[in-house]
């Protein structure tokens, strides 16, 4: 075969691959891809119908829950926030409370600790006052007995016999004399 007729088969092979039944190849095509998505609009119809549905319902059901789930975060978020204000504020009174029972008891700890000094010092003045007294007393009589015991022996040493029969008598004269009158 030339190189001529060889081209000539090659056109006619072309148109014949451009045209069936003498309809161009494209249009044959385009009918093909139809029926192609024709048959699997009807066979995936119902199922991707229902996958979709179940898919758009699960959606909305997970968002719907995600709505409730970050509604109540919130709620606890805000209950947690109102607790821990209200924990705070306790927390400020118990200690203003304690700083004010510790001044308190502070104060009452402070008399207390005053009375008893008062009450000890009242009762060591008191003793000290007894034991003075006493000391006195005790020096007293050691005085009176020392003065006696010195007159004695001033007594003894100064007063001989005849000084002692003068008192005697003079003491007689005067116990007779207050005796008439």
């Amino acid at each position: 075969m030339t190189l001529a007729a060889m081209l000539l088969l090659s056109e006619e092979g072309h148109e014949a691959a451009r045209a069936f039944l003498g309809v161009p190849t494209i249009v044959w095509q385009f009918l093909n891809l139809g029926l192609f998505v024709g048959l699997l609009w009807f066979l995936l119809r119902k199922p991707l119908a229902g996958f979709f549905k179940n898919r758009k319902t699960g959606v909305a059901t997970a968002l719907a829950k995600a709505d409730e789930d970050r509604r109540r975060a919130e709620q606890l978020s805000e209950e947690l926030a109102a607790r821990l204000s209200s924990i705070e504020t306790e927390l400020t009174a118990l200690k203003n409370a304690a700083r004010r029972d510790a001044e308190a008891e502070h104060a009452v700890l402070l008399a207390k600790s005053q009375s008893d000094a008062d009450h000890i010092l009242a009762r060591t003045r008191a003793e000290l006052d007894n034991r003075v007294r006493a000391a006195r007393a005790e020096l007293t009589a050691y005085a009176g007995d020392l003065s006696v015991d010195l007159a004695r022996e001033l007594l003894k040493k100064n007063v001989n016999a005849d000084d002692e029969k003068r008192l005697l008598s003079e003491g007689v004269a005067r116990l007779t004399g207050a005796a008439k009158s």
